[in-house]
């Protein structure tokens, strides 16, 4: 699966190499649709359509010179952090916050284990984003959290898990449901698609075979 990852898709196009642009386009969409339904649930359907297209022209921007310390996918995220700070700032009225502020939040809090801690310099460089007018600045949304980077590889995985699925026969992939998903157990999903277990193995070893060759 790893060939027609979303992260080797996006490197091949920042290095201009041959690519898929559908899957790309439908993949990357996807994945920037999540974060900014996450980050931009206050801007309307349309907005989110520029954010997706405004990424593209900041990861170019940015270039294939940035893929030495950071991989493809990293890379299109940070051009989708910038592409909402673009869109929000051409689309906010004079006056208006280009960033959305949570009504009644309380004050920001820092968690117990990094007070004291001290910025290493690669987080700094992870950190640093080029801005609209090439400067460069620290986004501190930028740096690392466990929860956060456990949600982005919940996302990742389901990205490339549909697109498995949707190649694997139908009783298969209803049975990887029941058991990815709904926790059943192997014998009882197997039965429920009219497959036993053993059959199911081999229709599993089978499917991702394939897909390890594509």
């Amino acid at each position: 699966m790893r060939g027609v990852s979303l992260n080797t898709l996006i490197e091949a196009a920042v290095t201009e190499q041959p690519y898929n642009h559908q899957r790309l386009g439908l993949q990357a969409r996807r994945y920037c649709g999540v974060i900014s339904g996450k980050l931009c649930s206050d801007l309307p359907e349309d907005l989110h359509d520029d954010i997706f297209q405004q990424a593209f022209v900041e990861l170019f921007r940015i270039g294939a010179g940035a893929l030495e310390r950071l991989s493809g996918l990293a890379l299109f995220r940070r051009a989708i952090f910038v592409a909402i700070r673009v869109v929000r700032a051409d689309y906010a009225p004079p006056g208006r916050r280009t960033r959305k502020a949570r009504d009644g939040a309380p004050p920001e809090r820092v968690a117990a284990e990094d007070i004291g801690w001290i910025a290493e310099g690669d987080h700094l460089q992870r950190a640093t984003v080029i801005g609209t007018d090439n400067t460069p600045y620290i986004d501190f949304d930028q740096f690392q959290s466990p929860a956060a980077a456990v949600a982005m590889k919940q996302v990742e995985d389901r990205i490339d898990g549909d697109w498995a699925l949707r190649r694997a026969p139908l009783n298969v992939a209803s049975a990887l449901r029941l058991i990815c998903l709904d926790g059943v157990r192997v014998d009882t999903a197997a039965q429920a698609v009219g497959l036993d277990r053993f059959k199911l193995y081999r229709e599993v070893a089978a499917l991702s075979a394939a897909l390890a060759a594509a």
